[in-house]
This record gives C-alpha cells, structure tokens and sequence, in this order.
C-alpha cells in the first residue's frame, strides 16, 4: 500500500512538472509570438514613415527642378533612399496576425521599386520633366502605403 501511494506521488508529481512545463513553454510561444508582432511593426512603420517623407520631398524637389537641373542630384539622392528603404523592407517577415497587411505592403514595394527604376532610367535617358514626374504613380503609391500605416499599427494591440 504505501509503495502504491509512493507512486502515485510521484505520478502526480510528474504530470505537475510536465503541465508546468508545458504551460511555461506555451507562455514562452506567446511572448515570442508578441515581440515579432511588434518588431514587424516597427520596422513596417519606420518603412512607411522613411518612404512617406522621401516621397514628399521628391514631390517638392520635382516642382523645382523644372526650372533647377541641380535639382535632379537631390532626386536622384531621395530615388536611392526609397531603393534602399524598399529593399529592407523586403527583409521583414510578417508574423501570422499581420500577412494581409504584409500582402498589401509587398505588393505596394515591389510596384514602387519598379516605378523608382523606370523613373531613374527616364531621368538618366531624357533628363527630369514634369511631364515624366506626373507619369511616373510615385505619389498615388506612397498614398497608398502610407494609408496601411492605421491598420499596421492596429496590430501593437493584438
């Protein structure tokens, strides 16, 4: 009998150890869990804010290099920011909660990297008109990244 109780014990014993493992095991998960979201929202944000201001900038550097040539070097110094944020950018990996707006962000990325190249191309072929400016969608597609910034920062809380 009391070897009976002895290993009951230590059954019970081991099935608490297990459950606390578990359960501290599952705590871990969540927490990493937690700081991926907020990782990935940081660095989504910091890239929408750097490519927001790169695209103002571009839209006020443009309305003056009609009429300034040298204006076209700061353009070309804002294009390579808006590469470069665009490119890290493309690093972050979106946890679970977040991959619609990751979707969205993505392909928002790669149509901006195609169209800052193109526009680069037409700057180093024809030089920097208004006319190539207002072709190019940069504005309307930092609008539109710029406007999963709310929905982005909705995910901190979840």
């Amino acid at each position: 009998m009391i070897m009976f109780i002895r290993k009951r014990k230590h059954t019970l014993m081991m099935t608490g150890l297990i459950a606390s493992s578990i359960l501290l095991i599952s705590a871990c998960s969540v927490v990493e869990q937690a700081n991926q979201s907020l990782n990935y929202v940081s660095g989504a944000t910091d890239y929408i804010e750097q490519v927001s201001t790169a695209g103002a900038d571009l839209q006020e550097l443009a309305s003056g290099a009609v009429n300034n040539p040298e204006v076209t070097t700061q353009i070309q110094e804002k294009i390579d920011l808006i590469q470069a944020e665009a490119s890290e950018f493309s690093q972050l990996t979106a946890p679970a909660i977040g991959e619609s707006i990751h979707e969205n962000l993505v392909s928002y990325n790669t149509q901006l990297t195609e169209v800052v190249n193109n526009f680069e191309n037409t700057i180093a072929e024809q030089g920097f008109t208004a006319e190539n400016w207002e072709k190019t969608g940069i504005p309307e597609l930092i609008t539109n990244i710029n406007n999963l910034k709310d929905p982005l920062s909705g995910l901190q809380g979840e």
